[in-house]
This record gives structure tokens, C-alpha cells and sequence, in this order.
């Protein structure tokens, strides 16, 4: 301070001030030294309505487990509800807040699980005799009469272009499609070891699913994503659908539905010419690989309430 320097050297201080326009007041004020006021020191325990002290740690033991549930994505505010509610704490966000800060658990987001896939190597499926590659998908319709889609499931033969199976509803899961999938193998006498091919919808690559399918000895391949043409054969029937059903009738109800996609599955199977099969139906290429299905014995579409969509058993004779 230039001040100090003239002050140093005698001249007088009211003067020196003065001049270097500082005022008294500054000049000769001096802070108080405080010692350093400690604040509160953290708590070891937490305590219970009845009065009981639960040591942090297994507060944090508790806290730990509730976000390792499945399904349990809560922050640091649904914590200190449910610690209040379904432990009896007395104890407020701030603290669970720095319990949870202090230990990781912020904002901790679970990966996701993903299971091991087999993903489509070739563009078509290699399918060199009836039933040994199956593709199957879920196409929406618009039920009218209820203003809301429903689903359907459908499951077709790639070699034979044969509808095998399908299953209608307003909503299909990973245990639906498995339950469709018993359905088949009970009605069709299929290779020992096949393919089946999908997308990746979330009923596709269950955990749950992929294991059926091991277990059952079957390959399942997973089309990459945004490929439909690594599925193509569905996605042809799916067009077909909705070319010649969807665009031209209204349902009232799932039951109109289900009655008009029996029809049509019937007629596809019989008599429709396909040109993938040479122009023929897919009953008549089966025939001439000397299969025959007879046409009773199959119900070609799901019933929507229960999962019976395959009355009897196929009968084919080779």
C-alpha cells in the first residue's frame, strides 16, 4: 500500500491519508481473528420411531438392496419415502442423499442384459426341405370396432411358403410365442433339428424364448436391424395380409377377425398360387415332396382366448 511506504518514512499519518484519499477508518481497522467454528459433525447412526439406532452401514446394506431389484429405479427422494415407510427412519433426504452419494448409489442406471444372438449371415435363409427354416412376426391390426390394433403372430415355412401357425390377440408375449410354438410341434412331425429367423422384437429375444429354442435343439437367428429383407418370406405374407384383408375389410371385434384370418389362412395354404413355389399353392409343392396335410385337421388360425389354435394334430403322411 503506497500509504504504508510514506507512513514508513515519518511523514505523518492524517497527512499521508489525506493525500492518498484513504480513510481513517480503513486504515486502522483490523479483523477480528475467530477460530474456526466446526460445523456439525455427521451422524454414525439413523434412528427408528421406536427409538432404536441403526448404524449407517446397514442403512446403506438396505438402500443397496432395494436398487437391486429387478425392476427398481428410484432416486434418492423415493429412497428416503420408502426407508420411512417400510423401515420406520427417522430421516430426511439430505442424509440419504449423502448415504447414497457417498457409496455410488446416484443415478446408478442397470445395463441392460443382452443375450448371446445368432445374427443372420446370409441375406436368404439356405432352406433346402419343408419345415427345416421357419420365420415368424408380428404384424398390427386395426380392430374398428374397439379403435385399437391387436397383434398377430405368425409363423410360416420358407421352403413351402405353408402357414404354419398363428396367434391373434391385443397383445403377444415371450410366453404366447412359446406357447405357439409347443402348439406346432405337437401338430407337425418337424425335423430333429431346424432354423426359425426373426427380428429382434422384445417377445423375440426374451431370455426366456432363446432358451426354448436351445432346449428344443433349434437354431434362432436374429435379422441385424433395419434389414427386413433378412425376412423376407414373413414380411411377404404380412404384405399379402394386408393387401387383401386389411385394406379391404373393418372388424368389430377380434372374433370377426379371427374368423376372417381362418378363411383366408385356409385359402392360402390350398389354393393360393405362389410364385415362390413355382405357381402353385403351398399344398400342392408339399405334395409333390410327398407330404400331404389334410385339410380338416388344422384350425389355421389361433382362437383368442386360449392358445388352441391347432385342434388336432396334423396329418401328414410322407
Amino acid at each position: 500500500m503506497v500509504a504504508d511506504q510514506f507512513i514508513a518514512e515519518g511523514h505523518p499519518i492524517k497527512l499521508v491519508l489525506s493525500e492518498c484519499d484513504v480513510p481513517r477508518s480503513s486504515y486502522y481497522y483490523k479483523p477480528r481473528e475467530h477460530p474456526k467454528r466446526k460445523g456439525k459433525e455427521k451422524s454414525q447412526f439413523t434412528l427408528t420411531q421406536d427409538g432404536q439406532r441403526v448404524s449407517n452401514e446397514k442403512v446403506v446394506e438396505q438402500i443397496t438392496d432395494l436398487l437391486s431389484d429387478e425392476f427398481v429405479d428410484y432416486g434418492y427422494l423415493k429412497v428416503t419415502h420408502w426407508l420411512r415407510k417400510r423401515k420406520d427412519y427417522i430421516i430426511n433426504s439430505k442424509k440419504v442423499y449423502r448415504l447414497m452419494s457417498e457409496s455410488g448409489l446416484l443415478n446408478r442406471i442397470k445395463p441392460k442384459k443382452k443375450g448371446k444372438r445368432t445374427w443372420v449371415k446370409e441375406l436368404l435363409p439356405p432352406a433346402e426341405e419343408p419345415f427345416d427354416y421357419l420365420e415368424f412376426d408380428i404384424k398390427y391390426i386395426y380392430i374398428a370396432g374397439e379403435r385399437r390394433n391387436a397383434l398377430l403372430l405368425t409363423v410360416i415355412d420358407v421352403t413351402s411358403r405353408w402357414s404354419v401357425g398363428q396367434y391373434l390377440s391385443w397383445n403377444v408375449n415371450k410366453k404366447d410365442v412359446i406357447k405357439l410354438f409347443d402348439q406346432i410341434f405337437e401338430a407337425y412331425p418337424l425335423p430333429n433339428h431346424f432354423y426359425v429367423r426373426n427380428d429382434n422384437g422384445s417377445q423375440f429375444i426374451a431370455e426366456e424364448v432363446q432358451l426354448y429354442f436351445q432346449n428344443k435343439g433349434i437354431t434362432q437367428e436374429f435379422c441385424k436391424p433395419a434389414t427386413p429383407e433378412q425376412n423376407a418370406h414373413i414380411e411377404s405374407y404380412h404384405s399379402i395380409l394386408e393387401r387383401v384383408i386389411c385394406q379391404r375389410y373393418e372388424f368389430e371385434n377380434l372374433l370377426e377377425a379371427q374368423d376372417t384370418f381362418n378363411r383366408f389362412v385356409k385359402f392360402y395354404n390350398f389354393d393360393r398360387i405362389h410364385s415362390g413355389v413355382d405357381y402353385q399353392s403351398p399344398n400342392e409343392y408339399l405334395l409333390e415332396n410327398n407330404i400331404s396335410i389334410d385339410e380338416e385337421s388344422v384350425v389355421l388360425a389361433m382362437d383368442c382366448s386360449s392358445l388352441d389354435c391347432l385342434k388336432k394334430p396334423v396329418s401328414i403322411t410322407n
